[in-house]
């Protein structure tokens, strides 16, 4: 398992969160699924039919019991980057799901009937439940194909009555970092479908948690968020706090966590955090400024260097996404506009890469 894996199996294993993303997602936010009618089910997938011991570990995994009876399997899978072969995957999930609850109802015939081992003992009246599964996507990059498996296929033409014979598999898919319902991609109605996060239908810590990711690429907004809900963000729980740093990626705000403490000041992390990077930028601005001064014979880039701390803070983000080319230093060593230095920090801060910085901000 990744370290986002991790932190979200850690995560979502709180009743609460799991129930509200739940309800979220099924019901439109109508509290339907109660935290105490989910119980945790093994997350570990044995397939005993392979020649060789193989497992799958699923993410999170818990059974929703309504009026004391079994009602569905619920599970949630992380996923960081597209996968071009999710509805494989996610059926294959579903599949062992399917196969262990036979395998359950089978031993149970059996020993209640006291019948030979490895005889059939699944029988016509016999039945087992759903299983969802539903993918908590992360990543940026739009996710429009697959949805389901058809889309993974090649009919060829001429041959499309082939589509009828071959079983469909619909995948679910929430983009977390798109805010609002946003649009769904699927074929007929009823299929598989990406949608975004609407935040609005969450009623636990788990909307501010969703909300900092949507805001994450906008530094600014991100601020004004945090600050309007301050309330939360002062005292999220430590598992929140780990799921959140190890989704935005960025751990340093987990700097001053207590695992044995229950609650962690997020908003007192990211002042930190942000004055951090400030004061090491301007050591940083300072000696590159200095740098391209002597090299040009002039005192003018170390002023520009150190200049109101925003050309140095905005040298250090970018000194952490890589190398910065000597172009791209003089340019912003050569700014004296407040607004423009605070437009180019914003864009550092949204920017994976120095060469992604350089194309918005048009260097």
């Amino acid at each position: 398992m990744g370290k986002n894996d991790v932190a979200l199996s850690s995560y979502f294993s709180d009743p609460r969160i799991f129930a509200d993303l739940f309800n979220a997602w099924m019901y439109g936010g109508k509290q339907v699924i109660a935290p105490e009618s989910l119980t945790t089910e093994d997350p570990v997938q044995p397939r005993p039919e392979y020649s060789r011991p193989y497992k799958h570990v699923r993410d999170v995994v818990k059974m929703y019991r309504k009026d004391g009876m079994q009602l569905v399997l619920l599970g949630i899978e992380n996923q960081e980057k597209v996968d071009y072969s999710a509805p494989v995957r996610i059926m294959q999930f579903d599949s062992a799901d399917y196969q262990n609850q036979v395998r359950r109802t089978e031993e149970e015939n059996r020993k209640r009937m006291g019948l030979k081992t490895g005889l059939p003992a699944f029988f016509r009246e016999d039945r087992i439940i759903p299983v969802i599964t539903l993918i908590l996507y992360f990543g940026e990059e739009e996710w429009d194909r697959p949805v389901r498996f058809h889309d993974m296929l090649v009919f060829p033409e001429g041959e499309e009555d082939l589509r009828t014979l071959v079983p469909d598999y619909p995948i679910h898919i929430i983009s977390v970092r798109r805010s609002g319902a946003g649009k769904k991609v699927d074929g007929r109605s009823g299929e598989g479908h990406v949608s975004g996060m609407d935040i609005s239908l969450l009623h636990t810590e788990l909307r501010q948690v969703f909300g900092f990711l949507q805001h994450q690429e906008d530094k600014e907004g991100l601020k004004r968020y945090v600050e309007e809900n301050r309330a939360v963000f002062s005292s999220l729980s430590s598992n929140a706090a780990l799921f959140l740093a190890a989704s935005a990626h960025e751990t340093r705000l987990l700097k001053n966590l207590n695992r044995e403490e229950e609650h962690y000041d997020m908003c007192r992390a990211l002042d930190e955090w942000y004055a951090d990077g400030v004061s090491e930028g301007e050591k940083i601005g300072e000696e590159r400024g200095k740098k391209i001064g002597e090299k040009k014979g002039e005192k003018r880039g170390e002023k520009k260097g150190i200049y109101k701390g925003l050309a140095s803070a905005l040298l250090r983000i970018l000194e952490k996404k890589g190398s910065v080319p000597e172009s791209c230093l003089t340019y912003i060593s050569s700014q004296k506009n407040m607004d423009r230095l605070n437009q180019l920090l914003d864009l550092a801060l949204a920017s994976e890469t120095v060469a992604e910085f350089e194309k918005k901000a048009g260097i």
